[in-house]
């Protein structure tokens, strides 16, 4: 059978048979902590050194110290911008203002996000106009790739070639972006007699490997490209080395002016520093336009601006030593620019002024700035590109007010189009080596510790990884709580001689005990986890009579994961292997497909933030945990036996045996239990009454139509749920938790408190409980807790396939 394709987009986002509605997700923020884990939910308030959080998962305010916190990843609303200038600071920032007042040492801006401050000119490393009069192509974008757009600068002959781009995808802020190594994309362009191109490209995990060529034929084409360590201008046989590549960078900014005329190429840094000058270079004529190749692990194209030159730049000398302020129509003004009551103007150093239109500003250079990075506390950024970074001083679900080093006073940032505020950049992630518990839920995990607190009336608390205080949880969310090994004790709480066997529930309840009695209606039994001592028969699944035989379920606790090349496995412990794809998007982000029939339906989001550096095997191990629960695990295949005995002649359709029993010595009958004392069971099988030890038998299993009975069940249910015998007296609705112990055990009910060392509850069908904490090893909350899938739910009556007839009968 050809196998699905199921795919999963793992800051994980479940979006079938979860609870929670995709839309809902899309709009929640995410709080992402250094190991890893994730949490949905809404920022409420903080400071430097902690923040408060609410998540549909808590009924209580998370308050987390900062030092464990990586970041808030916003809901991605872009927002227009309208300002006119995007300025660069040599601390790395980067935002868009604009200019309504100046004095010789600063800047007044203003910006819808930011409102009005001072910048520091000291601070300035790169200033221009985001907007051009001579631009013929801006790649920043992926839409703007296609052969189709409306474009006067396509070449018209190459409009037939197929547009191969189909490995890049759209990154944030709509970047082209792409984790294919050897993945290219190419717009064809007419070269005009003189043009400019501004390129910035980036990488996440090490410096970009890439080749940036002015057209296809790589051999004809004037190209810059990465070389090891370093970063050069090649045509044809001829190179030229442009500089030298540092372990630790991880993008490049450059500006290629070229003029025809006088066949000469210059390059320039982002601060519009010559790196190096080349003559008798020939334009590219064949395939013209410009070419991306990526040669590293993924590259994002964060700017690509292809201006043309005006007549006034041809014939100007620039001097680059000087400050300056470029025009758009090629003019240069030697100066610092000013900003005055509306009136904008260049003052030269002799102090002469010439008065100019702030909207025809190209760019401001400032020669000689050099990027001094300094340790960030925080940064904030945006959709559109705007990071800024400084000290929190304090934050609301509003704003973050952030003490900069290129403001002279603490500045209020709104949210408007953020993507992320991240924490402590410079924190040095590492996994959590202590022996943590985990909770694990649609959109992520945590973490923490599991506290059993008597004195509140949820019992349950959770206290995640630099958490301040345990939190309440919210019981209608679906999630799972798995406890680390050493705090789950692996001794059997109660003396297995005394309760030999084993009773499972329709609902997938397991619950150790020794069955005394049988009577259609009733079963009667002895239990070390209940008070009750009879249960209804219409809410038993199956009877296990021998311990050392149980049909146990496999957990999938430890699944193993392979790797290699683009290949990757997935071993669970029930059997299952799973292919898999891993794709590495925007940063931090991991797209995982699954290949195989009906893993699971729906899809999923899953984030990886904090530790960039994580290779494919640590990933996948991370996303399985998440996706496959230990508990649900695939049944075992039914034996041809077996699937004979559950078949059901046509004369017996209209009354189908009720039971299956097996023997110890696999021998199957089928029939209907008619009662059981102590020591044999009565069976009828086919009008035949015998009577068996109970020490013959291995099990019995209800193998009814259960679909047919869930009304009457859920009837039932209601009954016992109104039971004024049951310790429910003020009537409220059942707040169900299923319960895993080792060696197991699995329940489901109310926890009403805890004594010693026992957590006591009650349930809908048997009414008191009372289980050791200590023998816990997974909690379910929300709907998925209130039923379970028994390891005997394929055991059901089937009916015998129809003869095919001949037309002629």
């Amino acid at each position: 059978m050809r196998k699905c394709l199921i795919q999963y987009v793992i800051s994980f986002i479940l979006v079938s048979g979860l609870g929670l509605p995709a839309t809902i997700l899309a709009q929640e923020a995410h709080l992402h902590w250094n190991n890893g884990d994730s949490l949905i939910g809404e920022l409420i308030q903080g400071e430097d050194d902690f923040i408060r959080w609410s998540s549909p998962f808590f009924s209580d305010e998370l308050v987390i110290d900062t030092k464990a916190i990586n970041s808030i990843v916003f809901p991605q609303r872009p927002v227009e911008v309208t300002e006119t200038f995007r300025i660069g600071t040599v601390m790395g920032d980067s935002f868009i203002v604009d200019i309504i007042d100046s004095d010789d040492d600063t800047l007044l801006c203003k910006s819808k996000r930011m409102g009005e401050f001072r910048l520091k000119r000291s601070a300035i490393y790169s200033w221009e106009n985001r907007e051009h009069s001579r631009l013929l192509f801006d790649g920043a974008h992926l839409s703007s790739w296609s052969v189709n757009a409306k474009n006067k600068n396509i070449n018209r002959q190459n409009q037939t070639n197929s547009l191969q781009h189909k490995d890049w995808n759209s990154g944030r802020a709509g970047h082209p972006q792409t984790n294919k190594q050897k993945s290219n994309i190419f717009y064809p362009i007419e070269w005009p007699e003189g043009f400019e191109i501004d390129f910035e490209v980036s990488s996440t995990l090490r410096p970009p490997g890439f080749v940036f060529s002015l057209g296809k034929n790589l051999y004809e084409a004037l190209r810059i490209e990465t070389w090891v360590n370093e970063l050069v201008v090649v045509q044809g046989t001829l190179f030229e080395s442009i500089l030298k590549i540092e372990p630790d960078r991880r993008s490049f900014r450059l500006r290629l002016a070229y003029d025809q005329a006088n066949q000469l190429l210059k390059l320039f840094d982002q601060n519009g520093n010559l790196l190096l000058e080349l003559n008798d270079v020939e334009q590219t004529v064949e395939s013209a336009g410009v070419y991306v190749y990526n040669r590293g692990n993924d590259l994002t194209i964060q700017r690509l601006r292809v201006y043309s030159q005006s007549e006034f730049t041809n014939i100007e000398k620039v001097d680059f030593t000087k400050q300056r302020v470029h025009m758009m129509n090629g003019e240069v003004l030697y100066g610092k620019l000013y900003v005055e009551n509306g009136i904008s103007y260049v003052k030269n150093v002799d102090g002469v002024k010439k008065d100019i239109k702030l909207l025809d500003v190209d760019r401001v250079i400032h020669p000689g700035m050099k990027r001094t990075p300094i340790d960030k506390h925080a940064a904030l950024t945006y959709i559109d590109g705007t990071n800024i970074s400084g000290k929190i001083e304090r934050l609301n679900s509003d704003i973050v007010i952030l003490n900069t080093a290129f403001t002279t006073e603490p500045i209020s940032c709104s949210y408007d189009g953020v993507e992320r505020l991240l924490f402590h950049s410079k924190t040095i992630t590492k996994r959590d080596t202590g022996d943590f518990d985990k909770m694990f839920f649609q959109t992520g995990s945590l973490k923490g510790h599991v506290f059993f607190d008597n004195t509140d009336p949820s019992l349950i608390k959770w206290k995640p990884v630099g958490g301040m205080t345990p939190l309440r949880l919210a019981n209608l969310r679906s999630l799972r709580i798995q406890r680390n090994n050493k705090s789950v004790s692996r001794l059997q709480s109660f003396d297995i001689k005394r309760f030999p066997h084993l009773l499972h529930l329709k609902n997938g309840e397991v619950i150790p005990c020794k069955i005394v009695s049988y009577d259609k209606t009733n079963i009667e039994m002895e239990s070390p986890l209940l008070k009750t001592t009879t249960i209804k028969a219409d809410f038993v699944k199956g009877l296990e009579f021998t311990r050392g035989k149980t049909h146990g379920r496999k957990e999938n606790r430890n699944p193993i994961t392979i790797t290699g090349g683009d290949k990757h496995r997935i071993i669970l412990e029930d059997g299952r292997i799973i292919e898999a794809d891993i794709m590495r998007e925007i940063e931090g982000e991991v797209r995982i497909i699954l290949h195989e029939n009906k893993v699971i339906s729906g899809n999923a989001k899953f984030v990886l933030d904090g530790n960039a550096n994580e290779n494919d095997a640590e990933i996948l191990k991370r996303g399985v945990q998440l996706l496959f629960d230990p508990l649900e695990t695939k049944a075992d295949k039914l034996d041809k036996k077996l699937l004979r005995a559950l078949i059901v002649p046509r004369f017996s359709r209209d009354n189908p045996p009720k039971h299956l029993l097996i023997a110890n010595n696999g021998d199957i009958k089928r029939g209907t239990l008619l009662n059981l004392n102590g020591q044999t069971i009565q069976f009828e099988s086919k009008l035949k009454i015998s009577t068996i030890p109970i020490n013959r038998i291995a099990r019995i299993v209800d193998i009814s139509d259960e679909k047919a009975d869930n009304v009457k069940i859920q009837n039932q249910q209601e009954t016992v749920k109104k039971d004024s015998l049951i310790p429910n007296k003020e009537n409220k609705s059942l707040s169900e938790i299923r319960f895993a112990l080792i060696h197991n055990p699995i329940v489901i009910f109310q926890p009403n408190e805890v004594k010693g060392e026992r957590l006591v509850g009650t349930s809908a069908i048997y009414g008191d409980i009372s289980i050791p904490l200590q023998n816990i090893q997974y909690i379910h909350f929300g709907e998925k807790a209130k039923s379970f899938k028994s390891v005997f739910a394929d055991w059901v009556v089937r009916p015998a396939k129809e003869p095919a007839f001949s037309t002629d009968r």
